[in-house]
């Protein structure tokens, strides 16, 4: 019997099951890096070669198409290309996403863990390569749990620091 990987289906490398899969890269506009001139950031395209990188290592993953968005917050699902991501879901043309880390799919921790859900429960896996965490593995379902609130405790965090540099500008300058 062949050796089953981390990332491999539960049946054997004669049945092996082929996922197709969805890329999805995000970066938000606090954390983009493009000058004006570029068409993308330097992080997406990082995030895309480390995917790609992934998918090759792995013979069961067949690439369905790459979704970025490029400039757009994790603090909620209103982003043009994860619109079109759940859209090819629901069509049955996706059965696994990955991404470069939990933080790219979604930074508040219900939301993502709901999503992360519902995706498991209409069997459709999720792989997230840096957190090495694999949405069909049992085993990871805690380290997914803590990455998300991490996710959603950096998320505030930033928040924080934000609104804090907008009140000292204000301060400074006299508004307030």
């Amino acid at each position: 019997m062949a050796r089953k990987s981390k990332y491999s289906s539960n049946e054997t490398t004669v049945n092996k099951k082929i996922w197709s899969v969805a890329l999805y890269v995000r970066l938000s506009q606090e954390d983009e890096d493009n000058g004006t001139e570029k068409q993308e950031s330097n992080s997406v395209t990082s995030q895309k070669t480390l995917l790609n990188e992934f998918i090759e290592e792995h013979d069961d993953l067949i690439i369905y198409d790459t979704y970025i968005d490029d400039g757009f917050t994790g603090t909620d699902f209103n982003r043009p290309s994860f619109q079109r991501l759940l859209e090819d879901m629901r069509n049955g043309n996706i059965n696994c996403v990955i991404v470069k880390d939990l933080s790219r799919l979604g930074r508040e921790k219900i939301q993502t863990a709901m999503f992360i859900e519902y995706l498991r429960s209409h069997n459709i896996r999720v792989i997230s390569v840096t957190d090495n965490t694999d949405s069909f593995n049992e085993d990871d379902e805690f380290r997914m749990d803590m990455n998300q609130f991490i996710n959603h405790m950096y998320a505030r965090d930033v928040s924080k620091k934000v609104r804090y540099g907008y009140r000292q500008k204000q301060k400074d300058k006299g508004v307030c």
